[in-house]
């Protein structure tokens, strides 16, 4: 996006001009542990023709589990899919960017929330097997 001082607000805390990645609002900086996006949340697969909707084999509405203080600045949304980037994926209030994926790439998704913690060995979070599947082509 050619931005000057692009940063996230992880590292620079408030000061950079350009920050992507902000700290959640309602989220308190001081009691880090009680007030974090934790849990089980849906997510609305918002464009049919992704690979988040592939992946999860059409369905529209997923669950996930989150463990977070940080997302995508909303101020950003616009210019990022400008660059080619497209959020196949929102939460429940449309607040929150929850997947991120580049359309005409073999495998290049971001998601939100953490698919390790539904995994298993024989039965893989579908994000994994869909990352297992383009790496062996």
């Amino acid at each position: 996006m050619n931005l000057e001082d692009a940063n996230t607000a992880e590292i620079t805390d408030g000061k950079s001009a350009n920050e992507v990645v902000i700290f959640m609002p309602e989220v308190d900086k001081w009691y880090l542990g009680g007030t974090m996006r934790c849990g089980g949340r849906e997510t609305f697969i918002s464009n049919i023709d992704s690979l988040a909707s592939k992946m999860y084999y059409g369905s529209q509405k997923i669950r996930e589990w989150h463990w977070h203080w940080y997302e995508v600045n909303t101020k950003y949304w616009e210019k990022i899919e400008k660059e080619g980037m497209i959020f196949s994926g929102v939460d429940e209030a449309q607040e929150r960017m929850e997947i991120l994926e580049i359309k005409d790439h073999p495998f290049f998704v971001g998601v939100q929330y953490h698919p390790e913690y539904t995994s298993r060995p024989f039965a893989p979070n579908p994000v994994f097997y869909a990352f297992i599947l383009a790496a062996s082509g």
